[in-house]
Formats: C-alpha cells, structure tokens, sequence
C-alpha cells in the first residue's frame, strides 16, 4: 500500500529545493536592479541586502541534501557529502567583498591590512562551532535511537546497509577532522568558503554523474541516460573552461557559480520527473 503522504513529502521536499535556487536567483536580481553592475560572484552578494536570503538558501538546500534519500548509496553519500558544505558556505562568507552593492555594508567586512574584520571572524567562530556542536549531538541522537529501536548497542555498526553505515561513519570523520582544522588551522576563516564551494559543486556533479551510470544500460532511446550524462559533463567542464579566463574576467566567479547552480536545478527536476511515480 502506497503512503501518500510520504510520497507527496518527498514530491515537495524535491521541488522546494528548486524553489530555495528560485528565491535566490529572485533576491540577487532585485539587487541587480537598485544598481547598475553585478557583484564579482554569488558568494559576494552575502555584503549585500541579499544576505539573509543567500545565507538561508544555503542553509536550507543543505539540510534537504543531507535528508532526502538517494536513489543508490553512491547517490546518496554524495548529496550528504554536499549538504554538510553548503552551510560552511553559508557561514564563512568571501574575501571578495566585490564592489557592487545598493547600500554599503556599515562596518567594513575587511580592514585596511587585507584581514577580516573583527565582527566577521566572530561570527564565523560563532557559527562554526554551532555546526561542529549540532553535528555531533545530532549523531549521538541518531545512534541512541537506533540502539533503542532495535535493542541493540551495536545498532549503529550492524543495522542498514554499507552505504550508509560509510555514510555515517564520513560524517563522523567530517566532523573530527573539519574540527581539528577550524582550531589549529590560521587559514579557516579565509579560506573554507571556497574549498568548500569546490567540493560541495564536485559531490553534486559526482551525484549526476552516478545518475547517468545508473541508467547505462536502460532500452533505447535512454533519454535519462544522455540527460545526466550532458549535465554531469557541463558541470565538470564548466571550471577547465572558466578558470583561464579568471585573471582578465572580473566576473568569472559569478558565471560559473550560477552555471553550476542552474545546471543542478535542471538536473533536479529531470530525475524529479525520472522519480516522480516512485513508492516509498
């Protein structure tokens, strides 16, 4: 017997992913507007009236990665790998502040020797340690639950399947390690916002690409196939194509985050519809 509304959460749970990239896309634009130029990247916008919204889409699409079940393990060790990013992405804004703003940021994010300024590494610090904390409560919560749920201590290490006891086990490790590195690591507060913007770009484009392996074999005319396939493709191609132009293109940054992030959205809704009449 189907659960309705399981299936109907799941239906919404997708498509309010979409809807999150839509709010963003929608805020920048009405910043566009009160201006006549374009910040240097999607990220610099967070030094503009598109704070709140940029910092909550994040947070939003991050959580709904980490939740939303994958269709295969691959799929969704993936996706919860780019979920556990997208809030560092949130919370550790740029250095570049850009130039392009309706209304100037009343205390200068960096001070005159290049440094974050004092009130941003605090909130870094602040928010931060939040995730480290939440994080590893949420998973001592996690194996408490299943210990009880199945009578079993050991619950953790022997109930479900490999993929997601690998799963839980990465997470464990993220946490150690991201960590240790947010402690002992000088370069954290200027540096984790765009490695964790790489990676989180590289696990959503590593999730289309296992889409597109999944679907090798299917009867012709294997749309899904090529569809997934074209899409993983642009994404990893996207980067060899932008990045030589980064030293003459002050706006390089912002095409390729917002290729990157239109390309995701296509892809969402086409495995969407691929999944749209699923069961749970």
């Amino acid at each position: 017997m189907i659960d309705v509304a399981a299936v109907k959460t799941y239906r919404y749970l997708r498509i309010s992913m979409v809807g999150a990239v839509v709010l963003l896309g929608v805020s920048i634009l009405i910043e566009r507007s009160e201006v006549d130029c374009w910040q240097t990247s999607v990220s610099a916008y967070y030094y503009t009236p598109v704070r709140a919204i940029f910092v909550g889409v994040l947070m939003a699409i991050g959580l709904c990665l980490i939740v939303i079940k994958g269709s295969t393990s691959w799929e969704d060790a993936t996706l919860n790998a780019a979920g556990t990013f997208a809030p560092i992405v949130a919370v550790v804004p740029t250095t570049d502040v850009g130039r392009c703003w309706s209304q100037s940021p009343g205390q200068r994010p960096v001070d005159d020797d290049g440094n974050l300024a004092s009130w941003v590494v605090a909130n870094i610090d602040n928010n931060i340690t939040a995730l480290l904390i939440t994080g590893i409560v949420g998973l001592l919560v996690a194996a408490v639950i299943a210990s009880i749920a199945t009578r079993n201590l050991r619950a953790v290490a022997e109930v479900g399947d490999v993929g997601m006891r690998i799963g839980l086990l990465a997470a464990m490790v993220f946490l150690v390690v991201g960590g240790v590195l947010f402690v002992v690591w000088d370069d954290f507060d200027t540096r984790a916002h765009g490695i964790a913007a790489v990676l989180m770009f590289l696990f959503l484009a590593l999730a289309v690409g296992g889409n597109a392996w999944v679907r090798l074999n299917d009867p012709a005319p294997r749309t899904y196939f090529w569809l997934y396939t074209a899409i993983a493709a642009a994404m990893l191609l996207a980067p060899a194509l932008m990045f030589p132009l980064g030293s003459d293109w002050s706006h390089m940054v912002l095409v390729l985050e917002a290729t990157e992030i239109t390309l995701f959205a296509i892809f969402w809704l086409v495995q969407t519809k691929d999944h749209w009449r699923e069961t749970v």
